[in-house]
C-alpha cells in the first residue's frame, strides 16, 4: 500500500438521491445545463433588479 496515490473511483456517482421508493442517481455533472440555468437565472435576477 505504501506509494499509493487514492484516487476517486471512477463509477462513482455525483449526485445519488434516496427518498423513499424514488431513486435519482446522476453519474456526470451536466456542464450544459448548469451553464444555462446559470445564465437565466442571472438573466432574471439582473431584470428584476432593474426594473424595480
Amino acid at each position: 500500500m505504501e506509494g499509493q496515490r487514492m484516487e476517486p473511483e471512477q463509477n462513482a456517482p455525483v449526485l445519488d438521491i434516496r427518498v423513499g421508493g424514488f431513486r435519482m442517481t446522476v453519474q456526470r455533472v451536466p456542464v450544459r445545463l448548469l451553464t444555462a440555468l446559470i445564465t437565466c437565472t442571472g438573466s432574471a435576477i439582473t431584470a428584476w433588479i432593474t426594473a424595480r
